[in-house]
């Protein structure tokens, strides 16, 4: 109820007063436990963070560690591979070089059969090989040449 006036009475006056710090009293309180609340929330996560934090260092020491045992298995890997791989190489380069002293001895057989053959069977004074190697060569002094 209002005064004729139109104003409130003085019990509406204190009763809004009243609900108004009731109101303020009751949102400060609120806001408080809200904070608290976010206090605590922020310790448990900067603990979780640095539980997290500890872990992903044990998890990656390790997986480091992995990788480095893991390297080394296979650089010794690689490398008995390679020694393997080498000595096949040189018994292939071995083999290929007999093969080639065989077939050089061959085409050294039909070469001289085949000088018999062109100079009748008395061409023993032709030259072997070895001897036409030992020969030493006439060529003319590499340089230039005068003018007369």
């Amino acid at each position: 109820m209002n005064l004729p006036s139109g104003k409130p009475t003085r019990f509406q006056t204190e009763t809004k007063e009243k609900n108004m710090i009731d109101n303020l009293t009751n949102d400060i309180t609120r806001l408080c436990g809200e904070i608290t609340a976010l206090r605590d929330s922020r310790a448990v996560l900067r603990t979780n963070l640095a539980q997290g934090r500890e872990d992903r260092e044990g998890t990656v020491s390790q997986m480091l560690a992995d990788f480095r045992n893991t390297r080394k298995d296979v650089a010794e890997r690689t490398q008995t591979e390679l020694r393997n791989f080498v000595g096949t190489v040189k018994d292939a380069v071995t083999e290929l070089k007999q093969g080639v002293a065989v077939f050089q001895e061959e085409f050294l057989g039909d070469l001289t059969g085949a000088r018999r053959a062109w100079c009748g069977h008395n061409s023993m004074h032709t030259p072997s090989r070895m001897a036409a190697k030992e020969q030493p060569k006439e060529f003319a002094p590499k340089g230039k040449k005068k003018k007369h």
